[in-house]
């Protein structure tokens, strides 16, 4: 039996609204990034580093529509004026009438030093704030009291921001106005924020007018405020609140309670219109559709004439043109909607169920209907219920399975059999799994297991309790987890499926105890089964068959494909498929996949040679990772970018990078050792790396380098045993760079002049065949040296300057001077020193802070732009000016070429 209407039915009618006030949503954004702001952040940042350094002060009033982002900057200036003294106030509307009010609040914790002021001024000023009779307050003298007041604080420069100054009293205003004018010779920093055409139109004081956000910046708002908005919904919302950041985070959070954040005003503009056109507007913020014919058959099934409009386009609320019916204010949307009684919008939902089921010619028709119907549901109903679960079966079909988590959820809340509950419950935590909602997944999870405990359910919800810790909490506890819960199950269907889930979990971090342990216990399994099977055999030859030769549907088989051809060390292939794979990825909403696809693709794209798509992409997948709580691959993320890092010579990146990638960039610091001119540091390094070897590229990266830093700490014994693993890998991968890399090592350690020329010759025959420009220049090189050694100069200069080519294109500074070092002694003449050139001189690092520093960006814009901390970004410089010869930033355009 349902239960009747209440308020908290409102909650389950209004999946679009959300329960935070407008405080909770801006303020609550202090410390992160405020998203298209960029501008003004700087300009709002220059005032106040200005006033620090006693340059003075300055005033700049922001003007822009409510929920444009004006208290969020206000926020921004307050969080950055350590060094400061601060004073904050507020229009308020219930006073605006009211005179001297707002200076009033402004003042009320400086009102004691009302006496320390001339005495004019203190008799004008206590007049003004009632704290003396009545008298002819001198408009002159009051502003010159609040500027004195203001300043009093000796050597300490203020920041005074004020909030809704379209609501000050007009008193208030003028003395506010006449201290900003004369606010940069006593360094104050006057800071006015206020809405679009509310007077202050002629004060001469500069203006920073607040557009909306575009669509990229709306969107990554809408990532990192609501990550749980289904992918069906997005494109809408970011078009419904066209570019006003509250808005779009007001529509994002689909939840209970009434709007908060809805400004007054906009409220009473819907109270105050007749109940035909009220209910007319609940019908149109209500319709997903965004078709005025479906707007117009719900209203008039409601009894509601189209007419009934003509209010409220009378009042400015809505413009109705023949192809749209658009609210003024995103905002008033939400008001028209929680304007009317939830009785009548349960009824406003049923009217658009019933247009779209009359429609119903489309698959989005058809989901609009269910989603109106689930709406309008009172308690459980499993008609609707099953409707909605068949919907959400066939959105993840479609689209994928961000807008289907959604769906499953709200049909499991409408289920009255616990176990038709727990189903449901787990087919959305799979779909938050796969969409990379790690927390709503966990949480759906624990909701499934407690609703029901058939074994096909607990199974599911085991699985996704391991998907959620493999990529947010203990990566290896994954597959120990589902080869444990495995043994729980008596039915062999769902304990072999548990056991392959635990295979593929166990690999995926290295764990190949596990891996083998849970692959043991089956008899047959899938193709995902057997190519992880053939490689926990080291047959990488026969798992990339096995995947790459049935073209699988399935998104995680073609990761895993991607995944296996760039460990075989087909990078251009890799490339391509997991290019591929990203783009599905997004197409079907699979984020859950994204950063783990774009981790192959930016390792295939270093490989090959291209470091800025290698640069942008760790970047991509670096915010993704971080954004979804996907540890374990920010920590991959990390041993890429620090891989790069160490061929670059970044000394301090590669090392900050390592300390942050959970162990996995033991490679990296191996290559940077061995760049610097230490192996022995390197064989440490590298050492460590083979022993907590983890799949994937660092694995072959590690018996590459350990050779290298054997034979050049000459240690030959050390790198024995990686250099047969080397060999057999190369024998298995068929790649020509791993031929030439094998053929370069053996033409090292053999004392046989004419073996190792023979070696040598080897080597660069098979890099001409393609692969990675990296090893090739490393052969060009160590081949140019034995040459030199060997006496025959000319030959060793053809060799080191390929070398040198090929590192200068890669930004290896270390590299490229090294074969510079090697080219003198060869006897080249002309050779430039690291210091002629700019990327020889500066890390790739510190040529991104130099270059950004030329174009006059601060230092914490250049740490925004590069994710670096504004201290490693001054870092860079006091390293770079001596390598320039320069000492400050206006010499470097003298010295460095634009």
């Amino acid at each position: 039996m349902g239960r009747p209407p209440d308020d908290s039915h409102a909650d389950r009618c209004a999946p679009h609204w959300p329960v935070l006030t407008r405080d909770d949503r801006l303020r609550s954004m202090v410390g992160e990034p405020l998203h298209g702001r960029a501008a003004e952040v700087a300009e709002i940042d220059r005032l106040l580093d200005r006033a620090r350094s006693g340059g003075g002060g300055g005033v700049l009033i922001l003007r822009g529509e409510a929920g444009i982002g004006k208290t969020a900057l206000l926020d921004h200036a307050e969080a950055r004026g350590s060094g400061m003294s601060v004073l904050r106030g507020s229009g308020i509307e219930a006073e605006s009438g009211i005179p001297f009010a707002a200076l009033h609040l402004l003042l009320s914790d400086r009102l004691d030093q009302i006496d320390t002021l001339p005495g004019p001024q203190a008799a004008a000023l206590r007049v003004a704030l009632g704290l003396a009779r009545p008298g002819s307050g001198d408009k002159l003298l009051i502003g010159l009291a609040l500027l004195t007041l203001l300043a009093e604080p000796a050597g300490t420069p203020l920041l005074c921001l004020i909030d809704d100054a379209q609501w000050l009293d007009r008193e208030s205003a003028d003395a506010l106005l006449f201290a900003a004018r004369r606010a940069a010779s006593r360094g104050i920093v006057f800071l006015i924020a206020l809405r679009d055409g509310d007077g202050w139109s002629r004060t001469g004081l500069p203006e920073l007018p607040l557009t909306g956000l575009d669509a990229a910046d709306a969107a990554r708002l809408l990532d990192e405020r609501a990550p749980e908005t289904p992918a069906e919904r997005r494109d809408d919302l970011v078009e419904q609140a066209r570019g006003n950041p509250l808005a779009l985070i007001e529509f994002a959070a689909a939840g209970s309670g009434r709007l908060a954040g809805v400004p007054a005003e906009f409220e009473r503009a819907i109270r105050d219109l007749p109940e035909p056109a009220r209910l007319l507007l609940a019908v149109a913020a209500a319709d997903d559709s965004g078709e005025p014919g479906v707007v117009v058959q719900a209203a008039r099934d409601l009894g509601v004439p189209f007419g009934a409009l003509e209010a409220a386009e009378d009042a400015g609320v809505v413009a109705v043109t023949r192809t749209t019916i658009g609210f003024r204010h995103p905002l008033l949307r939400a008001a028209a909607y929680q304007g009317v009684p939830v009785t009548r919008r349960i009824a406003v939902h049923r009217a658009l169920a019933e247009v779209h089921a009359r429609a119903g010619r489309t698959d989005q028709q058809a989901d609009l209907r269910v989603r109106h119907l689930a709406a309008a549901a009172l308690g459980t109903d499993e008609t609707v219920g099953a409707e909605l679960e068949s919907a959400a079966d066939d959105i993840w079909e479609r689209s994928g399975p961000s807008g289907a988590a959604s769906a499953y959820e709200r049909a499991a809340r409408l289920a009255g059999d616990p176990e038709v509950r727990a189903r449901r419950l787990a087919a959305a935590a799979e779909a938050e799994l796969a969409a990379g909602r790690l927390v709503q997944a966990r949480s759906l999870a624990d909701d499934a297991a407690l609703a029901g405990d058939a074994d096909e359910t607990r199974a599911r919800v085991d699985i996704v309790r391991a998907g959620v810790e493999l990529e947010h909490g203990v990566p290896q506890a994954a597959g120990r987890l589902l080869l444990e819960r495995a043994l729980t199950y008596s039915a062999q269907p769902v304990r072999a499926r548990l056991l392959e889930e635990a295979v593929f979990h166990a690999w995926s971090c290295g764990d190949r105890a596990t891996a083998v342990q849970a692959r043991d216990g089956l008899t047959a399994g899938s193709v995902m089964l057997q190519a992880l099977s053939a490689l926990l055999d080291e047959d990488v030859t026969k798992a990339r068959h096995l995947l790459t030769d049935t073209c699988p549907e399935d998104e995680r088989l073609r990761l895993l494909a991607a995944e296996v051809t760039l460990l075989a060390g087909d990078d251009a292939a890799a490339a391509e498929m997991s290019a591929h794979l990203v783009a599905r990825c997004r197409r079907r909403g699979l984020l859950g996949l994204v950063p783990r696809a774009l981790a192959v693709q930016a390792w295939s794209r270093l490989f090959l040679g291209e470091h800025d798509e290698a640069r942008a992409l760790t970047r991509e997948a670096l915010e993704i990772a971080e954004r979804t709580g996907q540890r374990r691959q920010v920590a991959v993320v990390k041993s890429i970018q620090a891989r790069q890092a160490a061929i670059e010579g970044d000394e301090v990146g590669c090392r900050a990078l390592s300390a942050s990638a959970d162990g996995r960039a033991g490679d990296a610091l191996g290559l940077l050792a061995l760049g610097l001119g230490r192996p022995e540091d390197a064989l440490e390094h590298l050492q460590d790396a083979n022993r907590d070897a983890t799949t994937g590229p660092p694995e072959v990266l590690a018996l590459i380098d350990s050779v290298g830093a054997a034979i050049t700490a000459d240690r030959p014994g050390a790198g024995t045993e990686p250099m047969a693993r080397l060999e057999a890998f190369a024998r298995d991968a068929g790649q020509p760079w791993l031929d030439g890399v094998a053929s370069r090592f053996r033409a090292l350690l053999t004392d046989d002049p004419d073996e190792a020329e023979r070696h040598f010759t080897l080597a660069l025959a098979s890099h001409r065949e393609g692969g990675r420009p990296f090893e090739r220049a490393r052969t060009e090189l160590l081949y140019g040296e034995w040459l030199r050694r060997s006496r025959r100069r000319a030959q060793a200069r053809a060799r080191l300057r390929a070398a040198l080519d090929i590192f200068e294109r890669l930004g290896a500074a270390p590299w490229a001077e090294r074969a510079r070092s090697e080219l003198r002694a060869a006897g080249q003449g002309g050779v430039r020193t690291g210091g002629d050139d700019l990327p020889g001189q500066l890390t790739a690092q510190e040529m991104q802070v130099v270059r950004l520093a030329m174009t006059g960006a601060t230092n914490r814009q250049i740490a925004a732009r590069l994710r670096l901390s504004h201290r490693t970004v001054a870092y860079h410089l006091y390293k770079a000016f001596p390598k320039l010869g320069v000492a400050s930033r206006a010499e470097l355009h003298r010295h460095v070429p634009a």
